[in-house]
């Protein structure tokens, strides 16, 4: 996996601040034939849905929830820095107010 995830097979995650970050496969339950494979982002730690319609397709209990969280404590030298700059939305160049997020 360590190989894979070094060959970006998994796909990237879509975020423009994540500069193009390799993601890792995870899924959102253990339970056969209950969830499909998402890929998790390990720079700004959120989910997606896969771009290749075989990957989305695969069982997630293949992979199982915590894959991502055991990879990054084995393989730390893969782990990302945070991000330096966060999104901050807007509209029309006005920022929202936080209760409305």
């Amino acid at each position: 996996m360590h190989e894979k995830f070094k060959r970006v097979d998994f796909g990237r995650c879509p975020r423009v601040f994540c500069a193009g970050q390799p993601c890792l496969p995870v899924s959102s339950s253990d339970i056969p034939r209950s969830g499909s494979v998402k890929i998790y982002c390990p720079k700004c730690e959120d989910l997606y849905f896969p771009r290749c319609k075989y990957q989305s397709n695969m069982d997630g209990a293949y992979i199982g929830s915590t894959f991502p969280h055991l990879y990054l404590m084995t393989y730390s030298s893969s782990k990302p820095a945070k991000p330096v700059q966060s999104y901050v939305p807007r509209v029309f160049g006005f920022k929202l107010h936080k209760n409305s997020r």
